[in-house]
């Protein structure tokens, strides 16, 4: 069913919001940015803004939403040249490092505003690790990786190398076409060597 005009209003106003916190948090830093200032790049009205996201906190819940969004956007219509449940891992990992290098100073404070148990941002990636599970766990019945193999370690591997491509992979050129897919790639291979059938 299509969206009505007003339903479609409010999609771009929460796209539009996003959109300005990420820049503006990576341009100047969590902390400095006000709220009114995202009002202003977004172009919506300050009462906007806290409609859609009462605090900052919960703009950076809606930046992972939408990452979680494009993940499930790809592997519902984007994947077909992937034959197996492995293929479909590497390329939401990939995606997600891609997403998360687009600004990086931003990722890293919402990796470790995850793993704080006072945050409200803990557990964000709970949806994210799920579609990763599943994948691993389909990628096992495939018969690609080793069923006696623990999947939430398997996971915990595959995290593991999304964390050491937003921490450590910062001041590296991957800025040439297919540095950062190939970088990830020998990374995601090596890795996944002790878990291959």
């Amino acid at each position: 069913m299509p969206y009505s005009r007003r339903e479609l209003n409010k999609i771009e106003s929460r796209r539009r919001i996003l959109k300005a916190s990420r820049k503006l948090f990576s341009q100047q830093g969590y902390e400095e940015t006000m709220m009114e200032e995202i009002a202003r790049r977004a172009k919506v009205s300050k009462a906007t803004v806290y409609n859609y996201f009462p605090s900052k906190e919960s703009l950076l819940i809606g930046i992972v939403d939408e990452v979680v969004d494009r993940v499930e956007e790809l592997l519902e219509t984007n994947l077909e040249d992937c034959s197996d449940s492995l293929q479909k891992l590497r390329r939401v990992l990939e995606e997600i490092v891609e997403a998360s290098l687009q600004y990086p100073v931003l990722s890293r404070r919402i990796a470790c505003l995850h793993a704080d148990e006072e945050s409200s941002l803990f557990g964000s990636w709970d949806d994210m690790t799920g579609i990763l599970k599943k994948l691993i766990l389909a990628s096992q019945e495939e018969k690609l990786l080793k069923k006696s193999e623990n999947a939430d370690e398997i996971l915990d591997g595959v995290m593991g190398v999304y964390l050491i491509a937003l921490f450590q992979w910062h001041g590296t050129d991957l800025s040439k076409p297919g540095a950062l897919s190939s970088r990830l790639n020998q990374t995601f291979d090596a890795l996944m060597t002790r878990y291959l059938i």
